[in-house]
């Protein structure tokens, strides 16, 4: 069951153009100041203007990701993210590109119950785990078939 919200339900969200430098998600420095690697259960935020760069061969299972900036999966490597939700709302999620399509095996796995608390994007729009939601930009470009 969701929440209800009085008066906007997420934050204002300041949109910035995406900074030029990549931000590896296994550095910790690229997490800002007193951040760290997200681990199991914890939600992550790409903040507006990030350009992270997801390194890792598999994430733990995280909770919500909410995407402001942008999230691409490394191109030259096998990736499997793992979360209840993902929330591409101001941002970009990315794997591959239409001049570079993404050649290694990528993979997304959503996880969650039935019952497991459902995220609220407005006063009318609510919905469950194992959810991808878009309300920014979502770009996959992948072996030819």
């Amino acid at each position: 069951m969701g929440q209800r919200c009085v008066g906007p339900c997420n934050e204002y969200v300041e949109e910035k153009e995406i900074e030029k430098t990549e931000r590896l998600w296994s550095n910790v420095s690229s997490w800002g100041p007193g951040g760290h690697i997200p681990l199991e259960g914890e939600e992550v935020h790409i903040e507006p203007g990030w350009n992270m760069i997801l390194d890792l061969a598999e994430t733990p299972k995280l909770g919500l990701i909410r995407i402001n900036g942008r999230l691409t999966f490394k191109n030259d490597m096998d990736v499997h993210l793992h979360s209840t939700h993902i929330f591409v709302r101001a941002g970009e999620l990315i794997i591959g590109t239409k001049e570079a399509p993404y050649e290694k095996t990528g993979k997304i796995t959503l996880h969650g119950l039935r019952n497991d608390r459902a995220i609220v994007f407005d006063n009318a729009v609510e919905a469950g785990s194992k959810l991808i939601a878009n309300v920014g930009k979502v770009r996959m470009y992948g072996k030819k078939r």
